[in-house]
């Protein structure tokens, strides 16, 4: 693994980890539970 990609998936993760965070951080509705939801299909399809 090239020190250029090494970066780019310690990048991707820390972004993951902000924005599941700041998801979490909304309080308890359908809207928050819609957003899990949508990235967690977004993840599944990027994978």
């Amino acid at each position: 693994m090239s020190v250029a990609q090494f970066r780019a998936n310690i990048k991707l993760a820390r972004d993951r980890r902000r924005l599941y965070a700041r998801i979490r951080s909304l309080p308890d509705s359908s809207i928050r539970d819609e957003l899990l939801a949508v990235a967690e299909r977004y993840e599944t399809a990027q994978s």
